[in-house]
């Protein structure tokens, strides 16, 4: 029985007795419901501004013609600014529409790589890995819904989240729709003193349906 203790949560909140047995239970019908095998983490209690600003408006691109490209065919856009915000905008236009997506995300190297609610997450953040997963979750959901049924994506990452996020795609794209893990050598080579040293980053592949 838990009596008396005051436990401070990862958002630096104290949780009473009551706040964190009612928390446990959160937690033990979310494993239940949802979780047989996969990812379990801390979810955020306040979602990232660029989200809110996306939920209580509506996103807008604006044509900058002082940066047109004229060459060929012209009806390709490039979109300057942030991830979440683009996704958005494009969810309202070209859902189910793509052929294929490519991306290069946050390592989550602790190098100044990635941002969440506005702060760089650094090596010493203990819930660098639940930041990392709620960012990337969100995102990965929406490009989801801009690819077509017969399509791939293709997402870049190395050792420090590759785990984190093949367990994530299983859940977003379904573990059926995995179609490769691409291995790449990176041009920095260890230095002959190195006796161990990781020389590979990798590309994960899925489809929206595996059936392509």
């Amino acid at each position: 029985m838990i009596e008396g203790y005051y436990i401070m949560n990862s958002k630096n909140k104290t949780l009473s007795t009551d706040e964190l047995l009612a928390y446990i239970d959160k937690l033990e019908k979310e494993i239940k419901n949802n979780k047989k095998y996969g990812l379990v983490w801390d979810k955020e209690d306040t979602p990232e501004d660029i989200v809110l600003k996306c939920k209580n408006n509506i996103p807008v691109l604006n044509i900058d013609d002082t940066k047109t490209l004229k060459h060929g065919i012209d009806n390709n856009i490039l979109i300057e600014g942030d991830n979440f915000h683009a996704l958005t905008t494009l969810n309202y236009i070209l859902q189910n529409s793509i052929d294929i997506i490519y991306i290069d995300p946050p390592y989550n190297t602790g190098n100044k790589d990635f941002i969440y609610n506005d702060k760089f997450v650094d090596t010493e953040d203990g819930y660098k890995h639940s930041k990392w997963l709620n960012f990337m979750s969100k995102r990965l959901k929406l490009a989801r819904n801009l690819m077509k049924e017969k399509s791939l994506i293709f997402i870049s990452i190395d050792d420090r989240e590759y785990a984190q996020l093949k367990l994530l795609c299983d859940s977003i794209f379904g573990e059926n729709n995995f179609i490769a893990n691409l291995k790449w050598k990176k041009k920095k080579q260890p230095s002959f003193l190195s006796n161990v040293a990781g020389i590979l980053e990798y590309v994960l592949v899925y489809a929206k349906k595996g059936n392509l």
